[in-house]
């Protein structure tokens, strides 16, 4: 941290030697001028903490050059040397802001070394109450910033905040993108079509900013005449922020009318600190817009497995289905054939068509339970009856279960299993659970048999129980049954147990897990679903 630099003016040159030589020797560094017009150059050029200066010089006094000198410093104080300590020109000083008055000559060094700490104790006090000030709204909003995800309206907020906080007629954020090395505009207006065909060369620009430093660039400082030429002729003042973080550069921009005037430390300190937290604000926007994205790609492969696995189970069911569609429909044929005879009564051909009806009714139903389970747009949970999904599975697979010598055992509850679900997936658990179990029992002598048994006694959950009496499942093979793409059949997705165990768990709340036999050695699979989602 440098020393504290102290402007000392004064046409008298023993008393400059003597505040130089008195300051020096506290520690203090010290610029002396004779005159008010080299004192404005030298503020011009350097920083300087505290100006010491008499008030009665040639071409401009002391209350004067303290005006102009805080145009330059803002944050400076100032002290005034008078020989004529009168209550009229403490007043004085008092209205002009001044912090400090010393009466020459001095009685002792210890009073301008005290004077000089007291200034400049109370000048940082109130400089850190006014910084305080400044920067309790920028704390206020900082939680109403990171809560704002959706991109476009986190950037319609921040231009907002731009004009409150900082008086800006406009604003806007460039980022460096990395693999065009260009700077492009993240929102707000392109200040390339203000001094267009000129085009802002944001690297010059920065040149002197870096990872370890945050630069802060106002009109003064630009090095685009340019652009300096358009705001001068506009009364704006710009105020340029880098932001530099570990992956991306940003610049901010803030154009101010100059009627509001300079901005204090105060205003740059918060300045910097709204740019940081608005970048972050944005980065994490993004990360949220891509996170969306992502999650619903996500949702729209798992939609995609659950369709495949659901072709894969009416694959299965197709040649069942096939034969048991082709008997209704010979039969049909056959009746209108006997029908359409001349040689028979009129009740003979109203019974072959009534005959012909039911055959076709029967049909009808059976198309409309594969549609029926075919169908997924309707995937809202709801509070239904888990029988009549029960039954519709059942009648689906009834062909196969006849084709293979299977007997279904249901013991079922009389009253309604009302629970809360999404009827399209628990269908289709039901259905490639039963499915697995009649595969375990193809290559099984007779008798061949499945138990489903429903348990609706329990408050909140009903608990289903699928057993067969095959040769069972190893404990091994127990674990690995749910994992994705793991089958024991030549020619299985291996997603039928494992899409099952997504619907039932991650979906439904609930449990599914293999449990010992209890009508025999075979394999018996107990779901557990919730009553309330």
């Amino acid at each position: 941290m440098r020393e504290t630099r102290i402007l000392v003016v004064d046409d008298d040159p023993a008393i400059l030697r003597l505040c130089q030589r008195i300051l020096e020797r506290h520690g203090f560094e010290v610029i002396t001028a004779t005159n008010a017009r080299d004192a404005l150059l030298m503020a011009e050029e350097t920083d300087y903490d505290l100006l010491i200066t008499d008030i009665r010089m040639p071409f401009m006094d002391g209350f004067e050059l303290a005006a102009r000198f805080r145009q330059i410093h803002s944050e400076a104080a100032v002290i005034l040397i008078t020989g004529f300590g009168s209550v009229e020109t403490s007043i004085q000083a008092l209205r002009k802001g001044v912090d400090g008055l010393l009466v020459k000559p001095f009685e002792s060094s210890k009073e301008l070394i005290e004077t000089v700490n007291h200034v400049l104790e109370n000048h940082r006090y109130q400089t850190d109450a006014a910084r305080l000030k400044v920067l309790r709204p920028l704390f206020d909003i900082m939680e109403n910033i990171y809560s704002r995800v959706e991109l476009e309206s986190l950037k319609q907020y921040l231009q907002e905040l731009s004009g409150d906080l900082i008086k800006a007629a406009e604003a806007g954020v460039y980022k460096l993108e990395s693999s065009t090395s260009q700077w492009k505009l993240v929102f707000g207006c392109d200040l390339n079509l203000l001094v267009d065909p000129h085009q802002v060369d944001w690297d010059r620009l920065l040149s002197q900013s870096n990872d370890e430093r945050l630069r802060i660039i106002q009109t003064d400082q630009l090095d685009d005449f340019i652009l300096k030429n358009y705001l001068m002729q506009n009364e704006l003042e710009i105020l340029l922020v880098p932001v530099f973080r570990e992956k991306a550069r940003f610049v901010l921009y803030f154009l101010r009318p100059k009627e509001y005037g300079k901005l204090s430390e105060a205003d740059l300190e918060m300045a910097a600190i709204f740019s940081r937290q608005a970048v972050v604000a944005m980065e994490n926007a993004l990360l949220y817009k891509d996170l969306e994205k992502m999650i619903e790609q996500a949702k729209e492969s798992h939609r995609a497995i659950l369709l495949a696995e659901k072709m894969s189970a009416l694959g299965r069911l197709m040649g069942s289905l096939a034969h048991e569609m082709n008997n209704p429909l010979q039969a049909v044929r056959n009746c209108l054939h006997l029908s359409l005879r001349d040689d028979i009564s009129d009740p003979q051909r109203r019974e072959y068509l009534n005959l012909a009806i039911l055959e076709i009714e029967r049909l009808s139903t059976l198309a409309q339970n594969a549609l029926s389970f075919y169908r997924t747009n309707d995937l809202e949970r709801k509070r239904a009856d888990l029988l009549p999904v029960i039954e519709l599975v059942n009648e689906l697979i009834k062909p196969q279960l006849h084709a293979n010598g299977i007997e279904l055992i249901k013991d079922f509850p009389s009253q309604p299993v009302e629970l809360e679900m999404i009827q399209n997936h628990i269908q289709q658990v039901i259905l490639n659970v039963l499915l697995n179990a009649m595969e375990a029992l193809k290559s099984q002598p007779p008798p061949r048999k499945i138990w489903f048994e429903v348990n609706n006694e329990l408050e909140d959950r009903v608990v289903l129980s699928i057993e067969d009496n095959g040769k069972g499942l190893t404990a091994d093979l127990e674990e690995k049954v749910f994992e994705p793409f793991f089958s024991t059949r030549q020619g299985g997705t291996g997603l039928g147990l494992s899409v099952s165990y997504d619907l039932v768990v991650d979906v439904h709340k609930g449990d599914i897990r293999f449990v010992p036999p209890v009508h025999g050695t075979g394999a018996r699979l107990k779901i557990t679903l919730p009553r309330r989602g």
